[in-house]
């Protein structure tokens, strides 16, 4: 008997962080929405048949982030859906392992510490292969917080961004990826009391489920709910199957 796909997500939403891990900083500005954010991804993907962990705040540790994508990784099998979202604050650092040709890592601010995109390949590295996973990111430096080898460019639409160089020890993705950055890296993310500028616009696009398009085509449709110097980026990262790009987006 064929095995039932299965489909569950790693919410992530974070309105403030612990100054005391941030010399002073506490966060607050720009990410009033963000648990809303969280909130409103789990209302469209309930529905849909998924299973949700979600992390809001203070219970968003950089050790919680990582341990849930560890264990969401252990208990999926080819053919399910893995969706990784987040809503905070995104940063950059110096790059310490000389993949990034920007000198700089990307990363997902966390509520005590920052999580690298060095950090989040090697857990999303260890999902098996057939594992269709979506990582979502509404945050500022968000075009690449997520950093593995890419298969195919970017839009680079007049705009250049550095990849990342390949390197001896760069553990080789064997799921398939699909990721939505809510701008470019080097850019922020629009943050209201109301959620992200992304995220309102992905749930606009959704249309309470009205919406039958494929990732790509609501990445289209989120991009021209978005104005300014904003621009989401969509990426594909692993062996990517035409099943999976074609697929109704987040369909189990």
């Amino acid at each position: 008997m064929e095995k039932m796909a299965k489909g569950s997500a790693l919410l992530v939403g974070l309105k403030e962080v612990d100054p005391a891990c941030y010399d002073g900083w506490n966060g607050k500005s720009g990410c009033w929405g963000c648990e809303l954010d969280a909130d409103n991804m789990e209302r469209l993907l309930r529905p849909l048949g998924y299973e949700v962990k979600m992390l809001k705040t203070a219970e968003a540790t950089r050790d919680r982030i990582l341990a849930g994508l560890y264990r969401a990784s252990e208990n999926r099998a080819a053919g399910d859906i893995f969706v990784f979202y987040y809503s905070g604050h995104g940063g950059q650092q110096p790059d310490k392992d000389g993949d990034e040709v920007d000198g700089k890592d990307e990363t997902l601010v966390a509520y005590d510490r920052e999580v690298i995109d060095d950090k989040v390949h090697e857990a999303l590295g260890r999902f098996r292969k057939g594992v269709r996973i979506v990582m979502i990111s509404d945050s500022c430096n968000s075009g690449t917080n997520y950093r593995g080898w890419r298969d195919v460019p970017l839009d680079m639409e007049a705009t250049f961004r550095p990849v990342a160089r390949r390197t001896q020890t760069q553990i080789k993705m064997q799921a398939q990826l699909i990721h939505l950055g809510g701008c470019r890296d080097g850019f922020g993310s629009a943050g209201y009391q109301s959620g992200g500028a992304f995220t309102m616009a992905l749930c606009e696009a959704w249309q309470g489920g009205q919406f039958r398009g494929t990732f790509e085509k609501l990445h289209g449709e989120i991009c021209h709910r978005i104005s300014g110097r904003q621009r989401p980026q969509y990426s594909k990262y692993g062996p990517v199957s035409a099943a999976f790009e074609n697929q109704q987006a987040f369909a189990v």
